[in-house]
């Protein structure tokens, strides 16, 4: 298994939007840019993007690893609940509470705005568009500019390019 996910001529498009968003950019601080890079690594489930993410922009710090883990869990649940509910029309559930996860407050997460970067990067990976569009007004509300928040996009979209490439190396 290789450590970095190796960029053909055809996808050097994607190699220099990769570069431009996690080094060469700076709408957001370096610790979401991290955050961003991490989550939607994460979120791919591929081993060589991880790899590569962590070559990047490096390892988290303890506590960024406790809010990564909050951040892509919670995920990994409200993702696929509330994108399914958008097609159905049921009077029940419908909350946080009825997943049973504990309220945002509760988890005393220390850089909230990281977490909200987190979330959206994972919700753009999963097709949570219900949590992505939450999560951004979150963000907005917070203070962050619309450029930040498309830098997030735009690395959290080069990340999935990142497995794209690396899908295509090893079956093509």
């Amino acid at each position: 298994m290789s450590t970095f996910v190796q960029f053909p001529d055809e996808s050097e498009d994607q190699r220099l939007l990769l570069k431009s968003v996690l080094i060469s950019e700076n709408h957001l601080p370096s610790s979401a840019i991290k955050m961003v890079a991490w989550a939607a690594a994460l979120a791919c489930r591929d081993e060589d993007v991880v790899k590569q993410v962590q070559f990047i922009v490096g390892d988290l710090s303890a506590e960024a690893k406790r809010e990564m883990q909050y951040a892509v869990s919670r995920m990994s649940v409200t993702n696929p609940y509330f994108f399914s509910r958008q097609f159905v029309d049921i009077h029940a559930g419908g909350n946080l509470e009825s997943l049973q996860l504990r309220p945002f407050t509760d988890i005393a997460v220390e850089n909230e705005v990281d977490y909200h970067y987190a979330c959206i990067a994972v919700s753009m990976v999963n097709g949570g568009y219900a949590c992505f569009q939450s999560h951004t007004m979150s963000l907005k509300t917070l203070g962050q500019s619309d450029t930040a928040i498309d830098q997030a996009m735009r690395i959290t979209a080069a990340v999935l390019a990142s497995r794209q490439v690396n899908f295509n190396h090893h079956l093509l």
